[in-house]
């Protein structure tokens, strides 16, 4: 049965300055704080009666779950004028949603000019509210107020005019003003990492470690004391008063601290080398250890990028000793390593490491593919995960999801065009049009004649024929994963046998998928490659690409478009 689209009563807007669209952009709107389930039927049937729709998508990730966001095509930039006056802040599955023109240029996005930051805010003000202690100041392109996953306000949030007057007026008239009784601060938006620039130019606190156990504070004072004047000097001791090595020496000025450091960082003291650098808190300093991890083991990475190899499918009966048996005709191996669960059980995939990028494809050539005992192998060249990932969002930039837009009601011979639309960054492309063609039409209707179970019957004995020449070995698991399909799909892989080629390979590749569990901590893969040399600490390596990673077979061979439509 068709269900009715879902109608969300429009209010006559109170008076507000809307935004022209920025440079760069179109009649295109963004729309924010999507609530995870609304789908583009929801959108569409909410902005048509606002204005007529071109097209809309909403943004969904690799796993086809909403991102929150999506895009609406208008005509005529009056028609997205009048959907931004009426439909932002309006609720939408308890969300209220946030409408503004869409901005293709990203330097223009994250230029940060006319960008207001309020702290202090009380709980209960949100983004539409916002919005109005704001908009006498100027044209707001965006305002947000950030939340916790459960809606709760952080007390904080940003409001983007569109020019420098109107933020710095809105600074000049808010700033330290009360807000549902709270006192609110105005500033500037300055961006974490300028924000930690300044801060590196004009700290003061002075970070000592590893120094003699008998030093007292005033030793400590002592030695940083022909620096500059120090205002504060703590060692910190045990409950029992012994020294914990480390401590703190607090400056007047940053350039006595800055002083202090380049002179006494690495200073010998009683045999034991000294550290001396800037005070950070403790998820400062864990960032910073993050980050120079990350360049190290992308360094290394990169030194040995394209000699290891992934694989998987692999037999039981596989260990590491069998597994450098069956490659080391190609080449020499630098580690190698079949990964294992806590109980020692094989995970289905492991890892080779070669010493020449020749080894690597001969060894691809040669073995993927191959049986050995019950399984097909599959290798690859190892890839990071964020490789990986931009990999797939660019062969798979968004799963399609094909909405049916109807003016009317549809008569018993008219056959439903499906839009379906391409997104690309802040923006659409034009909408493709399916028609399905004459011979999946006559088909369609040929099978119409008999009942469901029959129809099943007819098309699951001629798919199997056809699988089988392909696929003998898993030609009843593939043929039933192909018939999850939609009917006239089905339809057209009998008909192409190209498409049809291409979705058994997809059904071999997620029936494999999902009898190997992938791995997704870097400890597998840093167990697997420190067995030899500190060069293959490669830890954030993935899976070989495959279409998705969707837990049912079916789900993800539908998921894939056919070569035709593409």
């Amino acid at each position: 049965m068709a269900s009715h689209p879902l109608l969300v009563p429009i209010m006559t807007p109170s008076p507000l300055r809307v935004a022209e669209p920025a440079v760069g952009s179109t009649a295109s709107l963004y729309v924010g704080d999507l609530e995870k389930g609304v789908t583009e039927a929801q959108l569409y049937s909410i902005f048509s009666q606002v204005a007529p729709v071109v097209s809309l998508r909403v943004c969904r990730d690799i796993a086809g779950r909403s991102l929150g966001y999506g895009y609406v095509n208008f005509h005529l930039r009056e028609d997205a004028n009048r959907a931004l006056e009426y439909l932002n802040f309006t609720p939408i599955n308890g969300n209220c949603i946030r409408v503004m023109f869409s901005n293709r240029d990203p330097t223009l996005r994250r230029n940060g000019m006319a960008n207001v930051f309020i702290k202090n805010l009380e709980v209960h003000i949100d983004n539409k509210g916002l919005n109005a202690m704001f908009s006498s100041f100027g044209t707001i392109l965006s305002s947000k107020v950030a939340t916790y996953l459960n809606g709760q306000s952080k007390g904080y949030g940003f409001v983007q005019f569109t020019n420098e007057k109107s933020a710095m007026d809105a600074i000049n008239g808010l700033n330290g003003t009360v807000a549902n009784g709270k006192q609110i601060f105005v500033s500037l938006f300055i961006r974490r990492q300028e924000r930690q620039n300044i801060q590196m130019g004009m700290f003061t606190n002075v970070y000592i470690k590893n120094f003699p156990k008998e030093f007292t504070d005033d030793d400590l004072r002592q030695e940083f004391a022909p620096f500059g004047e120090i205002t504060s000097v703590l060692v910190m001791r045990d409950a029992d008063g012994s020294s914990r090595c480390f401590g703190f020496v607090n400056y007047k000025r940053s350039e006595c601290a800055i002083e202090a450091i380049k002179n006494l960082n690495g200073k010998m003291v009683n045999d034991l080398i000294m550290y001396v650098g800037r005070a950070q808190k403790k998820v400062e300093r864990q960032a910073e250890l993050k980050a120079k991890f990350e360049r190290e083991r992308n360094e290394k990475f990169k030194q040995f990028e394209g000699l290891n190899l992934y694989m998987k499918n692999l037999d039981d009966s596989i260990g590491d000793v069998h597994l450098r048996n069956l490659f080391e005709n190609f080449g020499e191996i630098g580690s190698c390593k079949v990964m294992v669960d806590s109980h020692g059980r094989s995970k289905g995939y492991g890892f080779v490491s070669f010493k020449t990028v020749e080894s690597v494809h001969k060894a691809i050539n040669a073995m993927n593919g191959k049986f050995f005992g019950r399984k097909r192998l599959y290798i690859c060249v190892a890839q990071r995960k964020e490789e990986r990932r931009a990999i797939l969002q660019m062969v798979h930039p968004i799963f399609k999801q094909d909405v049916t837009y109807m003016n009317g009601a549809a008569t018993a011979a008219m056959v439903p065009l499906r839009l379906s639309t391409s997104i690309v960054a802040h923006g659409f492309t034009q909408t493709d049009i399916t028609v399905p063609s004459p011979y999946i039409a006559n088909n369609n209707n040929a099978l119409a004649s008999v009942d469901a179970d029959k129809q099943h019957e007819i098309l699951g004995e001629k798919l199997y024929s056809l699988v089988e020449q392909v696929e003998p070995e898993f030609a009843a698991k593939v043929t039933g994963m192909l018939l999850e399909l939609e009917k006239t799909e089905v339809l057209h892989l009998i008909e192409s046998a190209s498409d049809l080629r291409v979705k058994i390979s997809q059904a071999i590749e997620a029936l494999q998928q999902r009898k190997v569990e992938e791995f997704g901590d870097a400890a597998d893969l840093a167990s697997a490659l420190s067995s030899s040399n500190a060069s293959h600490d490669t830890t954030d390596l993935d899976s070989a690409p495959s279409s998705s990673s969707v837990s049912d077979d079916s789900a993800e061979l539908a998921s894939a478009p056919l070569s035709s439509n593409a």
